[in-house]
């Protein structure tokens, strides 16, 4: 939970500096981003569910993103289809890399242990 709220905080008081030097379009755009880090911070711990099988996480993951974060994003898009296409693009990207850099770690860390 506190993940969430402290960078919700932090972008929020970027944004209310934004704000006092007239800069109120650049204040939209880190309100926005305030909303994506809140919830990015709140569902970081869907990982943390032990119980989860790491296919039922993904899918939660998943889920949970559609929801929260890609209304932001269509928030400040002309294209709908674009945006939900790059989304997607987007998140199996950062999936891919986090998944095989995880991988990696974890072979280092049995190697080391052994």
């Amino acid at each position: 939970m506190f993940r969430g709220i402290i960078l919700f905080a932090i972008f929020g008081l970027l944004a209310l500096y934004q704000i006092w030097n007239g800069q109120p379009n650049a204040a939209y755009d880190t309100l926005i981003a305030a909303g994506m880090a809140f919830f990015l911070g709140l569902t970081s711990v869907i990982y943390e569910v032990r119980r989860w099988s790491f296919p039922k996480q993904i899918f939660i993951h998943w889920s949970v993103m559609h929801v929260t974060i890609l209304p932001l994003v269509l928030l400040r898009t002309d294209s709908w289809v674009h945006a939900y296409i790059q989304f997607n693009k987007s998140g199996l990207i950062l999936f891919t890399v986090t998944f095989f850099l995880l991988k990696l770690m974890r072979r280092r860390r049995q190697t080391e242990t052994s």
